[in-house]
């Protein structure tokens, strides 16, 4: 009876953390996947285009979230230590450091655009890539607000807030789908003498939609940061002055997660580079399979981002050992949830396919993959991405880093090339490769959870 009271007690505890993110993702998830559908009826060359740059998007927008890893980290061990101050000079820190390395990101990738999709992705279609250099030369711009904002969730869920970070991103992906419904097939009005016509811009259109969105949600989340909270309460300049402290503490976790992420998208960036050279149907059933697999990841995700956070703050209270408890109950909860997903997808695989695409090649890949990801996914993605995030939420990056960056290369770059180019299992071989992936981070993360030294990490003095 005690350990069932425990367990409730403990569910409750967790649940005020993230069922407001588990909204969040769902919401986040499901206007992607409605954007994917409005870009897959634009055609297999502009899905294809889409999806292309979105693995350059994705190597930027990973380093901006894990760079926000250090602040999220400090602002929690600092609120789990009842230092509301410190952990205002953490969050205010974070924001000036993200604001000039975003800031050089951009202008880098914008010279460079045309050279780094030409280089990477050469055995595209011409028409893919003229569509691909249209959409990163407009989605680039909103790499600045995504990482203002990016930093701003993690400041706010590291003091505790995820309910301020839920709205936002909601209203954010509500607006994103708005706009580039609007901006990629134009519309009319006529209102008697009256006749309205706002022009369509296809793929250009997708990505002034997101950027405009990106915008909104940047000025929305830095709204309760600098007017003050009950939380962060950022409202004297004197915050924002460099301090080399508590720099070099940020720094200390969120340059490793950075490597960590630049790396690892970094090969995701060379898978892609294989899926390219595989044909614009392959291209396409991947994008496809990442849009539907993502349904099934929302719990994963959702337990993941409140990971770092949980974690950190029961560190800043000095309890290690209710760090450790809390994770394996989150990584059970999440495994459980997509287990339910992946049951409830299964009989409507058919149905969902046929929602992105009509091209037979396409849909028949697609549906090979989701089948065989719909089985990997709850064994094995749980423990190879949640563990991690409570890791590092204890301070305990190098390790996450090292484990993550040699499965990545060695095991989706090496063993996928072999499954997908010499054996020629094209891009079934990709995702199993992936598979092989996350089976070896799980044993190594579960491994050093179980032990000690991930407890002693805590990054405040």
């Amino acid at each position: 009876m005690n350990q069932l009271m425990e367990f409730r007690q403990l569910g409750r505890s967790i649940a005020r953390m993230t069922v407001p993110v588990l909204i969040e993702q769902f919401f986040i998830v499901i206007m992607g996947v409605v954007n994917t559908m409005l870009a897959s009826n634009m055609g297999p060359q502009a899905i294809s285009a889409i999806g292309m740059v979105d693995t350059i998007n994705i190597v930027v927008i990973s380093v901006f979230s894990a760079m926000s890893v250090g602040g999220t980290v400090v602002v929690a061990q600092y609120t789990g230590r009842g230092d509301r101050e410190r952990a205002n000079q953490a969050a205010a820190q974070a924001l000036t450091s993200c604001l000039l390395i975003s800031g050089l990101a951009t202008l880098a990738l914008f010279f460079s655009r045309s050279w780094l999709v030409q280089t990477l992705f050469s055995d595209a279609e011409p028409q893919v890539i003229a569509n691909g250099l249209g959409y990163l030369g407009i989605v680039l711009w909103s790499y600045i607000p995504l990482a203002l904002t990016s930093i701003g969730f993690g400041i706010l869920r590291g003091a505790g807030d995820t309910r301020t970070p839920m709205t936002v991103s909601i209203l954010m992906n509500l607006f994103n789908v708005v706009f580039s419904y609007v901006l990629i097939y134009g519309f009319s009005i006529s209102l008697g003498f009256l006749h309205i016509v706002f022009p369509s811009f296809g793929v250009r259109g997708a990505a002034t939609g997101l950027l405009m969105a990106r915008t909104a949600g940047m000025l929305l989340i830095m709204i309760p940061i600098l007017r003050g909270s009950k939380d962060i309460q950022l409202t004297r300049l004197s915050h924002f002055r460099i301090q080399m402290r508590m720099q070099k503490m940020i720094f200390q976790l969120g340059v490793p997660a950075g490597t960590e992420q630049l790396l690892f998208n970094g090969g995701k960036l060379i898978v892609q580079m294989f899926i390219v050279s595989l044909g614009t149907a392959s291209m396409a059933a991947n994008t496809i399979s990442n849009s539907v697999n993502s349904l099934t990841m929302i719990p994963g995700n959702a337990m993941a981002i409140a990971a770092t956070a949980i974690v950190g703050q029961q560190m800043g209270r000095s309890k290690p050992q209710e760090a450790r408890r809390q994770l394996k109950f989150l990584v059970l909860v999440s495994s459980a949830a997509m287990l339910l997903l992946s049951l409830s997808l299964f009989p409507l695989l058919n149905l969902v396919v046929g929602l992105y695409t009509r091209d037979p090649e396409t849909a028949s890949l697609a549906h090979f993959v989701l089948t065989t990801s719909l089985i990997a996914q709850p064994l094995l993605w749980s423990t190879s991405f949640i563990l991690p995030s409570g890791l590092r939420g204890a301070g305990d990056v190098r390790y996450t880093m090292i484990i993550s960056i040699v499965s990545m290369w060695l095991l989706r770059i090496g063993i996928g090339y072999l499954f997908a180019i010499v054996f020629a299992w094209g891009v079934v071989g990709i995702w199993l490769a992936m598979y092989a992936d996350w089976a070896v981070r799980s044993i190594f993360f579960y491994i050093r959870m179980l032990g000690r030294r991930w407890l002693q990490k805590s990054v405040i003095d």
